[in-house]
């Protein structure tokens, strides 16, 4: 009887009856969630709280999370989950994706830095990036390669430090820096030439501080590049602030934050490769 009524929770999406055992309650939480993440998955006990519209699961492994009380969705970091047979639908980002979608289509080109595709453009990505950031810095050296599969590129800023330092009160360095590609003629040049110079000088800086001094006089070099830029883009009016405050609406913690047209998001860096088969043009 037992397995009966399990295998028609499990199945359906009946809510649990008012007379279920905990241990029932725990069976049917487990199946449920055994079908999305595989049988390793165990539950030590499962309760319904807030008058019964709520249930809370709690793993063997220590944590907790939330479920609804047929068990047919879960709260996970944030975002609502939908058991689908043996699928997990992110309700929350399918419900976000369109209105990311539209905050992003209504950002004119010349606000932003555009590697447009070679020959016919078959898919665009928006890319939140900043000039610090490593795996940026890794991902514009694909930029080439994502152009040459069809792939346009517009770049974003999201000064990973933010505007404005709140200890001084001064604009971070991360905010002059992207701040200084926005202000010139030629964004896409500026944008190669920061992450490059800035990649240099991560790179040379890990040398000298292993024992090589030879380099002293290349660092400060590229060190003396960069504070000019920097200032060369004080007084400069650009939209850096707003995209900043835009990529926080839409989701954005982190760089490089990719968004697809339709605006699904993919946070963190993809090879070009993988990102053309994300997709479909591969």
């Amino acid at each position: 009887m037992k397995k009966l009524m399990l295998a028609s929770l499990v199945s359906g999406l009946a809510m649990l009856p008012l007379g279920a055992s905990a241990e029932d309650i725990s069976d049917v939480a487990e199946a449920r969630l055994q079908t999305i993440y595989g049988e390793h998955i165990k539950v030590a006990e499962a309760n319904l709280i807030a008058n019964g519209q709520i249930l809370e699961v709690t793993m063997e492994s220590g944590p907790f999370l939330y479920m609804t009380p047929d068990a047919s969705h879960l709260i996970y970091r944030d975002e609502v989950i939908r058991i689908d047979g043996g699928s997990a639908v992110n309700v929350t980002e399918a419900r976000l994706n369109p209105k990311r979608a539209k905050a992003l289509a209504a950002v004119a080109n010349d606000q932003t830095v555009v590697f447009e595709a070679k020959g016919d453009q078959k898919a665009l990505i928006n890319v939140f990036t900043d000039i610090d950031c490593g795996y940026c810095q890794k991902l514009h050296q694909e930029v080439d390669e994502l152009n040459d599969l069809g792939i346009t590129v517009r770049y974003l800023a999201y000064p990973r430090s933010g505007i404005v330092d709140r200890q001084t009160g001064q604009p971070t360095q991360s905010y002059q820096k992207i701040n200084y590609v926005w202000c010139q003629d030629d964004r896409a040049a500026a944008m190669t030439e920061m992450k490059t110079d800035q990649q240099q000088l991560n790179s040379l800086g890990r040398q000298l501080r292993a024992g090589n001094s030879a380099l002293q006089g290349k660092v400060e070099k590229l060190q003396q590049t960069l504070v000019s830029n920097m200032q060369a883009g004080n007084g400069c009016a650009t939209p850096v602030a707003q995209q900043y405050q835009l990529g926080q609406q839409l989701g954005v913690n982190g760089t490089p934050a990719i968004f697809t047209e339709d605006g699904q998001l993919y946070p963190g860096y993809m090879p070009a490769k993988e990102m053309a088969k994300a997709l479909g043009v591969l």
